[in-house]
């Protein structure tokens, strides 16, 4: 029996163009901000997806007023990744199952459209429903990506089972910055520093000087994300007595 320590992987083969899914501004950022700097920093076309503006992210305002406070938000966030401003689909907070053949065909025109050399979505063991929607329109879809297209699968809610981990030390600052650009959140909850916490406990069982904070992926190709898909929602259902 051997060990089954995430390996550390070197970034420099990742290519562009790029695609990141998320369902919420701030999902990406804190999946796979620090991956997104280092993109931006190689000079990658980064397309960004918000598929909901987030809006029931705070019950104490008025959707219409927080539907832009997340979009500005979102966006100057990505700005200090040195990302550009993401695509706004604007589809209803929370309801993303309800949408998911549109929002299949959506990912799948879009898929077609920017034929990414690597993509980011959510791994299929989310606790959110809408996190989960998206990653299952993203296996639907997968058929439209390149096949040789990495698929790196992140976690916001659970962390990733296994997979691969990248040192993202030099890119961490950009991600902590990035977080505090979601000051309507940070005033209830606090996105950079828990996100500190979880990206230097990415490299727990590391002895490598200097590697200080990681992000932790599922490394897929396109072909595989079904049968991921399958087993996630098995072994979810397994551990959780709950097949929905």
């Amino acid at each position: 029996m051997n060990h089954r320590f995430t390996p550390l992987l070197p970034r420099d083969p990742l290519q562009g163009p790029v695609l990141v899914l998320a369902a919420h501004p701030d999902d990406e950022v804190i999946g796979a901000g620090a991956m997104l700097a280092f993109h931006a920093r190689r000079g990658h076309a980064v397309t960004v997806v918000h598929a909901t503006d987030g809006a029931k992210g705070d019950p104490a305002a008025r959707e219409h007023d927080i539907c832009a406070v997340r979009r500005r938000e979102g966006t100057e966030a990505l700005a200090r990744l040195g990302v550009g401003a993401p695509a706004h689909w604007g589809l209803p907070d929370g309801e993303l199952p309800e949408q998911l053949p549109a929002l299949t065909e959506r990912i799948r025109a879009t898929f077609a459209a920017v034929q990414p050399r690597t993509l980011y979505s959510f791994w299929f063991g989310e606790a959110h429903r809408d996190h989960r929607a998206i990653a299952a329109a993203t296996a639907a879809a997968a058929g439209a990506l390149p096949a040789d297209c990495r698929c790196l699968l992140f976690g916001v809610n659970h962390v990733v089972p296994g997979g691969v981990l990248f040192d993202t030390t030099d890119a961490y600052p950009a991600k902590y910055r990035a977080l505090q650009a979601y000051a309507s959140q940070n005033v209830y909850v606090d996105l950079p520093g828990m996100s500190e916490h979880r990206d230097r406990a990415a490299t727990v069982n590391l002895d490598i000087a200097g590697v200080l904070y990681g992000e932790m992926f599922a490394d897929l190709r396109p072909a595989e994300l079904p049968r991921a898909q399958r087993l996630a929602t098995e072994l979810h259902g397994l551990l959780t007595r709950d097949e929905a």
